[in-house]
């Protein structure tokens, strides 16, 4: 996994590589070969409502209730949780489960998710992932950190001969549209740049628009999966070679051979897995000799 950029009000956004995806028959890389990414440990101090205008975020209350009294013991587990660092995921989970379980009223709950939801990740994990990000979503909707997170996971870790196939990649549309929305709502807190608030929004807009463009691979549909992509490495300044060979796969399915050689080229020069650095490459050349062979474009009569 890539490193993710901490902010006050975001407390990390997450960024999902190749490692979730099915082996080669499905087209992307197999499981357990991502590496890990770094995360937050700031512990965030939610106020006891979301700003208006603003989507709850992690850890928030929504509008209008009241946050429940936090102990001293609720405090130092939560602060111990956030001060992990990625090489004690398995920490992070066993501690973390176990806050819930403890504490199971409490304000913190839904950042704990998301500090979860990354640790079984990065921990290989991928229905674990899944499974606490549904719980996650179903205690607060609007948790938008893991909203971009399991929009990527679903369809990465989806078995596309599966029954429920196409109810699993609505679900991740779904949950990749409502990220936008609620990132496209947020407004800019106090204590923040202007610029740091664009590069968080973008970051996490970049995983919605990669989660959607990887629902419309699954379904085979390159010109919506093309578009995705193309918004979510604009707006990721670090976007994940697996994007660029998507890219690069939906290009050539719509004949677009040159912008295809130019993902494959952005994807082939990305520090990755070595062996779909290879097969990058190979996209490459392919696609060089595919628009070469093509034929010129016939150029328009002039008009009289």
């Amino acid at each position: 996994m890539r490193n993710g950029n901490t902010t006050k009000w975001i407390r990390f956004v997450p960024l999902v590589t190749a490692a979730l995806g099915l082996a080669l028959c499905a087209g992307l890389p197999a499981a357990g070969q991502s590496t890990p990414a770094t995360q937050s440990q700031t512990p965030p101090k939610p106020p006891a409502t979301a700003t208006p205008g603003q989507a709850p975020a992690a850890g928030q209350q929504a509008p209008g209730t009241q946050a429940p009294a936090v102990n001293q013991a609720e405090e130092d587990a939560y602060k111990a949780i956030y001060g992990m660092t990625v090489e004690q995921n398995t920490d992070v989970i066993t501690q973390g489960e176990a806050f819930l379980s403890k504490f199971p009223t409490s304000r913190y709950r839904s950042s704990v998710y998301s500090k979860l939801v990354h640790a079984y990740l990065n921990t290989h994990q991928p229905a674990k992932t899944v499974d606490v990000s549904e719980k996650a979503l179903a205690e607060n909707p609007d948790n938008v950190d893991v909203l971009a997170v399991v929009c990527t996971i679903i369809p990465l870790k989806l078995d596309p001969r599966s029954l429920d196939a196409d109810q699993k990649l609505s679900e991740a549309e779904r949950y990749a549209r409502h990220a936008i929305e609620l990132v496209n709502a947020m407004t800019m807190p106090e204590g923040g740049t202007p610029e740091q608030f664009t590069a968080a929004k973008n970051e996490l807009l970049g995983l919605a628009h990669y989660g959607l463009g990887l629902v419309a691979f699954r379904r085979q549909n390159p010109a919506q999966s093309v578009a995705e992509l193309e918004q979510a490495t604009k707006l990721d300044p670090n976007p994940d070679p697996l994007e660029f060979f998507l890219l690069g796969r939906g290009d050539m399915d719509l004949k677009k051979f040159s912008d295809a050689a130019a993902a494959f080229d952005r994807c082939a020069n990305t520090p990755w897995i070595p062996q779909w650095q290879e097969n990058c490459k190979k996209g490459e050349a392919d696609a060089k000799q595919q628009a070469a062979a093509a034929p010129a474009a016939t150029p328009a009569p002039a008009k009289p």
